[in-house]
Protein backbone atom coordinates (compact mmCIF):
# COMPACT_ATOMS: atom_id res chain seq x y z
CA UNK A 1 0.00 0.00 0.00
CA UNK A 2 1.49 3.51 -0.43
CA UNK A 3 0.90 5.69 2.69
CA UNK A 4 1.99 9.41 2.74
CA UNK A 5 2.84 10.26 6.52
CA UNK A 6 2.53 14.26 7.28
CA UNK A 7 4.66 14.63 10.36
CA UNK A 8 6.80 11.46 9.41
CA UNK A 9 9.84 12.53 10.57
CA UNK A 10 8.60 13.70 13.98
CA UNK A 11 9.06 11.39 17.49
CA UNK A 12 5.81 8.87 16.79
CA UNK A 13 6.13 9.87 12.85
CA UNK A 14 9.40 8.53 12.09
CA UNK A 15 8.98 4.81 13.96
CA UNK A 16 6.14 4.44 12.48
CA UNK A 17 6.74 5.42 8.99
CA UNK A 18 10.25 3.05 9.77
CA UNK A 19 7.63 0.27 10.93
CA UNK A 20 5.13 0.61 7.75
CA UNK A 21 8.24 0.20 5.28
CA UNK A 22 9.12 -2.78 7.10
CA UNK A 23 5.85 -4.22 6.57
CA UNK A 24 6.62 -3.28 2.66
CA UNK A 25 3.98 -0.50 2.25
CA UNK A 26 5.75 2.27 0.23
CA UNK A 27 5.77 5.00 2.64
CA UNK A 28 6.56 9.15 2.13
CA UNK A 29 7.18 11.17 4.65
CA UNK A 30 5.89 15.02 4.33
CA UNK A 31 7.88 17.17 7.36
CA UNK A 32 9.41 20.91 7.67
CA UNK A 33 11.45 19.60 10.02
CA UNK A 34 10.84 22.39 12.34
CA UNK A 35 10.80 20.20 15.72
CA UNK A 36 11.72 16.49 13.50
CA UNK A 37 13.30 13.65 15.42
CA UNK A 38 16.80 13.58 14.18
CA UNK A 39 16.90 9.73 12.93
CA UNK A 40 14.62 10.47 10.65
CA UNK A 41 17.93 12.15 8.31
CA UNK A 42 19.13 8.34 8.28
CA UNK A 43 15.96 6.71 7.61
CA UNK A 44 15.31 4.64 4.54
CA UNK A 45 11.99 6.40 3.89
CA UNK A 46 11.52 9.41 1.40
CA UNK A 47 11.28 12.60 3.36
CA UNK A 48 9.51 15.29 1.34
CA UNK A 49 10.68 19.16 3.33
CA UNK A 50 7.30 21.16 3.25
CA UNK A 51 4.86 22.53 4.93
CA UNK A 52 1.39 21.04 5.62
CA UNK A 53 -0.37 23.87 5.57
CA UNK A 54 0.93 24.85 1.81
CA UNK A 55 -2.11 22.88 -0.03
CA UNK A 56 -0.95 23.15 -3.61
CA UNK A 57 2.60 21.51 -2.42
CA UNK A 58 0.35 18.60 -0.44
CA UNK A 59 -1.44 17.77 -3.67
CA UNK A 60 1.69 17.43 -5.34
CA UNK A 61 3.18 15.01 -3.08
CA UNK A 62 -0.08 13.23 -3.36
CA UNK A 63 -0.64 13.09 -6.89
CA UNK A 64 3.14 11.58 -7.41
CA UNK A 65 2.81 9.09 -4.55
CA UNK A 66 -0.78 8.23 -5.25
CA UNK A 67 -1.13 6.96 -1.57
CA UNK A 68 -4.48 4.87 -0.72
CA UNK A 69 -3.63 6.19 3.47
CA UNK A 70 -2.70 9.70 4.60
CA UNK A 71 -2.03 9.64 8.02
CA UNK A 72 -2.05 12.97 10.20
CA UNK A 73 0.71 13.38 12.45
CA UNK A 74 1.42 17.13 12.29
CA UNK A 75 0.54 19.82 15.35
CA UNK A 76 2.19 22.16 17.44
CA UNK A 77 3.16 19.66 20.00
CA UNK A 78 3.21 21.72 23.63
CA UNK A 79 -0.08 21.96 25.54
CA UNK A 80 2.48 24.82 27.69
CA UNK A 81 3.24 26.19 24.36
CA UNK A 82 -0.30 26.41 23.88
CA UNK A 83 -1.29 28.52 26.78
CA UNK A 84 1.48 30.88 26.23
CA UNK A 85 0.59 31.59 22.24
CA UNK A 86 -2.99 30.20 21.61
CA UNK A 87 -3.17 31.90 18.37
CA UNK A 88 0.00 30.31 17.27
CA UNK A 89 -1.10 26.72 18.48
CA UNK A 90 -4.30 26.72 16.18
CA UNK A 91 -2.71 28.39 13.22
CA UNK A 92 0.30 25.51 13.35
CA UNK A 93 -2.55 22.82 14.42
CA UNK A 94 -5.29 23.80 12.17
CA UNK A 95 -3.52 25.14 9.33
CA UNK A 96 -2.10 22.15 8.64
CA UNK A 97 -4.86 20.26 8.70
CA UNK A 98 -6.73 22.43 6.34
CA UNK A 99 -3.93 22.46 4.00
CA UNK A 100 -4.01 18.03 3.61
CA UNK A 101 -8.06 18.58 3.65
CA UNK A 102 -7.81 21.30 0.70
CA UNK A 103 -5.17 19.32 -1.11
CA UNK A 104 -7.60 16.46 -1.03
CA UNK A 105 -10.45 18.34 -2.80
CA UNK A 106 -6.79 19.12 -5.67
CA UNK A 107 -6.00 15.30 -5.54
CA UNK A 108 -8.01 12.06 -4.28
CA UNK A 109 -7.19 10.69 -0.86
CA UNK A 110 -9.03 7.57 -0.19
CA UNK A 111 -8.44 7.26 3.50
CA UNK A 112 -7.44 9.60 6.28
CA UNK A 113 -6.23 8.81 9.99
CA UNK A 114 -5.97 11.70 12.24
CA UNK A 115 -3.49 11.14 14.88
CA UNK A 116 -5.05 13.19 17.82
CA UNK A 117 -5.00 13.78 21.52
CA UNK A 118 -7.29 13.38 25.08
CA UNK A 119 -7.02 16.68 25.45
CA UNK A 120 -10.06 17.40 23.28
CA UNK A 121 -12.45 15.86 26.04
CA UNK A 122 -11.09 18.18 28.56
CA UNK A 123 -12.05 17.48 32.09
CA UNK A 124 -14.11 15.05 31.29
CA UNK A 125 -12.46 12.37 33.31
CA UNK A 126 -12.03 14.05 36.50
CA UNK A 127 -15.81 13.43 38.23
CA UNK A 128 -15.81 9.59 38.30
CA UNK A 129 -12.40 8.87 37.52
CA UNK A 130 -12.29 5.85 34.78
CA UNK A 131 -11.55 5.61 31.14
CA UNK A 132 -12.83 7.74 28.86
CA UNK A 133 -15.11 6.18 26.36
CA UNK A 134 -14.34 6.65 22.49
CA UNK A 135 -17.87 8.20 22.68
CA UNK A 136 -17.18 11.03 24.98
CA UNK A 137 -18.46 14.18 24.32
CA UNK A 138 -15.72 16.04 22.67
CA UNK A 139 -15.42 19.19 24.92
CA UNK A 140 -11.51 21.21 25.36
CA UNK A 141 -10.39 23.21 28.05
CA UNK A 142 -7.07 24.14 26.65
CA UNK A 143 -6.47 26.25 23.31
CA UNK A 144 -4.39 22.77 22.52
CA UNK A 145 -7.12 20.70 22.80
CA UNK A 146 -9.04 23.33 20.74
CA UNK A 147 -7.07 22.93 18.13
CA UNK A 148 -7.24 19.32 17.97
CA UNK A 149 -10.95 19.21 18.18
CA UNK A 150 -11.02 21.57 15.10
CA UNK A 151 -9.26 19.31 13.20
CA UNK A 152 -11.28 16.12 14.13
CA UNK A 153 -14.33 18.41 13.27
CA UNK A 154 -12.79 19.53 9.97
CA UNK A 155 -12.09 15.68 9.16
CA UNK A 156 -15.88 14.83 9.91
CA UNK A 157 -17.29 18.18 7.84
CA UNK A 158 -15.09 18.67 4.93
CA UNK A 159 -13.70 15.53 3.52
CA UNK A 160 -15.56 13.90 1.74
CA UNK A 161 -17.52 11.23 3.53
CA UNK A 162 -18.59 9.03 0.20
CA UNK A 163 -14.94 9.15 -1.38
CA UNK A 164 -12.81 9.53 2.06
CA UNK A 165 -12.58 7.30 4.92
CA UNK A 166 -11.96 8.49 8.18
CA UNK A 167 -10.34 7.12 11.26
CA UNK A 168 -9.47 9.46 14.70
CA UNK A 169 -6.52 8.19 17.18
CA UNK A 170 -6.43 9.67 20.32
CA UNK A 171 -3.32 9.31 22.25
CA UNK A 172 -2.72 9.64 25.52
CA UNK A 173 0.85 11.48 26.14
CA UNK A 174 3.60 9.02 24.70
CA UNK A 175 7.08 9.01 25.77
CA UNK A 176 10.21 7.28 25.16
CA UNK A 177 13.82 7.52 23.66
CA UNK A 178 13.87 10.25 20.85
CA UNK A 179 11.78 12.46 23.09
CA UNK A 180 12.15 16.24 23.82
CA UNK A 181 11.02 18.23 26.65
CA UNK A 182 7.74 19.02 24.33
CA UNK A 183 4.70 17.24 23.68
CA UNK A 184 2.51 15.91 25.88
CA UNK A 185 4.47 13.39 27.29
CA UNK A 186 7.26 16.11 27.95
CA UNK A 187 6.78 16.30 31.56
CA UNK A 188 8.40 12.83 31.94
CA UNK A 189 11.52 14.55 29.53
CA UNK A 190 12.02 17.37 31.78
CA UNK A 191 11.74 15.29 35.05
CA UNK A 192 14.50 12.71 34.01
CA UNK A 193 16.65 15.95 32.52
CA UNK A 194 16.06 17.63 35.97
CA UNK A 195 17.21 14.72 38.01
CA UNK A 196 20.23 14.13 36.01
CA UNK A 197 21.20 17.74 36.33
CA UNK A 198 20.07 18.29 39.67
CA UNK A 199 21.98 20.62 41.99
CA UNK A 200 21.60 22.20 44.76
CA UNK A 201 21.11 25.45 43.14
CA UNK A 202 18.47 23.77 40.52
CA UNK A 203 16.91 20.73 42.10
CA UNK A 204 13.67 18.92 40.37
CA UNK A 205 10.26 20.42 40.59
CA UNK A 206 7.21 18.86 40.45
CA UNK A 207 4.40 20.98 38.75
CA UNK A 208 1.89 22.23 40.93
CA UNK A 209 0.89 19.34 43.77
CA UNK A 210 2.35 16.42 41.91
CA UNK A 211 -1.72 15.15 41.28
CA UNK A 212 -2.44 15.45 37.93
CA UNK A 213 -3.34 12.43 36.25
CA UNK A 214 -2.78 10.97 32.64
CA UNK A 215 -2.13 7.08 31.39
CA UNK A 216 1.20 7.59 29.87
CA UNK A 217 2.01 5.26 26.19
CA UNK A 218 5.60 4.49 25.82
CA UNK A 219 6.58 5.02 22.13
CA UNK A 220 6.64 1.51 20.87
CA UNK A 221 3.27 0.29 22.29
CA UNK A 222 1.83 3.49 20.34
CA UNK A 223 3.25 2.70 17.20
CA UNK A 224 2.12 -0.97 17.34
CA UNK A 225 -1.06 0.42 18.00
CA UNK A 226 -1.23 2.40 15.24
CA UNK A 227 0.02 -0.66 13.04
CA UNK A 228 -2.85 -2.69 14.70
CA UNK A 229 -5.65 0.03 13.16
CA UNK A 230 -4.48 0.21 10.15
CA UNK A 231 -4.28 -3.94 9.34
CA UNK A 232 -7.76 -3.40 10.18
CA UNK A 233 -8.44 -0.79 7.64
CA UNK A 234 -10.66 0.54 10.89
CA UNK A 235 -12.44 3.71 10.67
CA UNK A 236 -14.39 5.71 13.45
CA UNK A 237 -12.51 6.96 16.62
CA UNK A 238 -9.91 5.03 19.09
CA UNK A 239 -8.46 5.43 22.12
CA UNK A 240 -5.06 4.39 22.77
CA UNK A 241 -3.59 4.79 26.39
CA UNK A 242 -2.18 2.53 28.98
CA UNK A 243 -4.92 2.35 31.37
CA UNK A 244 -2.20 2.71 34.37
CA UNK A 245 -3.03 6.24 35.89
CA UNK A 246 0.23 7.97 36.88
CA UNK A 247 0.43 11.33 38.83
CA UNK A 248 2.97 13.72 38.26
CA UNK A 249 4.39 13.04 42.05
CA UNK A 250 5.03 8.90 40.40
CA UNK A 251 6.94 10.05 37.84
CA UNK A 252 9.60 11.70 40.21
CA UNK A 253 9.51 8.78 42.53
CA UNK A 254 9.76 6.63 39.62
CA UNK A 255 13.04 8.19 37.92
CA UNK A 256 14.30 8.35 41.84
CA UNK A 257 14.00 4.48 42.19
CA UNK A 258 15.50 3.96 39.09
CA UNK A 259 18.50 5.72 39.49
CA UNK A 260 18.63 5.49 43.40
CA UNK A 261 18.09 9.21 43.94
CA UNK A 262 16.31 9.73 47.07
CA UNK A 263 17.20 13.60 47.27
CA UNK A 264 13.83 15.57 48.13
CA UNK A 265 12.30 17.21 44.91
CA UNK A 266 10.93 20.66 45.08
CA UNK A 267 7.44 21.86 44.34
CA UNK A 268 6.18 24.65 41.94
CA UNK A 269 3.23 26.52 41.03
CA UNK A 270 1.53 25.65 37.47
CA UNK A 271 2.13 28.36 34.47
CA UNK A 272 -1.34 27.42 33.34
CA UNK A 273 -4.51 25.03 33.78
CA UNK A 274 -5.16 21.78 33.42
CA UNK A 275 -7.33 18.54 33.55
CA UNK A 276 -6.19 16.87 36.83
CA UNK A 277 -7.30 13.67 35.59
CA UNK A 278 -7.59 12.13 31.94
CA UNK A 279 -7.21 8.16 31.65
CA UNK A 280 -8.06 7.04 27.94
CA UNK A 281 -7.18 3.52 28.28
CA UNK A 282 -8.31 1.40 24.82
CA UNK A 283 -11.27 0.21 24.88
CA UNK A 284 -12.36 -0.01 21.09
CA UNK A 285 -9.12 -1.09 20.39
CA UNK A 286 -9.07 -3.81 23.05
CA UNK A 287 -12.64 -5.25 21.74
CA UNK A 288 -11.92 -5.16 18.20
CA UNK A 289 -7.93 -6.46 18.27
CA UNK A 290 -5.32 -8.33 20.86
CA UNK A 291 -3.57 -5.14 21.09
CA UNK A 292 -1.88 -4.24 24.86
CA UNK A 293 0.77 -2.42 26.07
CA UNK A 294 3.76 -4.43 26.18
CA UNK A 295 5.83 -2.26 27.76
CA UNK A 296 5.36 -1.38 31.40
CA UNK A 297 5.54 2.25 33.40
CA UNK A 298 8.88 1.19 35.49
CA UNK A 299 10.55 -0.62 31.90
CA UNK A 300 9.48 2.11 29.89
CA UNK A 301 10.96 4.89 32.09
CA UNK A 302 14.41 2.52 32.28
CA UNK A 303 14.95 3.40 28.52
CA UNK A 304 13.99 6.58 28.91
CA UNK A 305 16.47 7.53 31.56
CA UNK A 306 19.05 5.63 29.70
CA UNK A 307 18.57 7.63 26.24
CA UNK A 308 18.35 11.01 27.96
CA UNK A 309 22.12 9.54 30.23
CA UNK A 310 23.50 9.05 26.68
CA UNK A 311 22.31 12.41 25.45
CA UNK A 312 23.38 14.54 28.10
CA UNK A 313 26.37 13.06 28.25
Amino acid sequence: MNIVIGGGAGFIGAPLARALSRMGHNVTAIDDMSTGYRSSRDSPVPLVKGSLDDSKFVARVIERTLPSLYIHLASQPDVRLSWESPAWDIQRTAGAIMGVLEAGRLASIPWILLVSSGEVLGKAGEKDRSPLSERTTIAPFSPYGISHAFAEFSLASLSDPHATRQTVVRLSPVYGPGQTVAGEGGLIGSAVRQTLLRSSVNPPAIPGNGGRVRDYVYIDDAVEALLHIISRDAEGVFHVGSNVPVSDREIFLEIGKILGDDAPVNYHSKTFADSEYRVLGHGRLAQESDWECEVSFHEGMARTIKFFSEVIQ
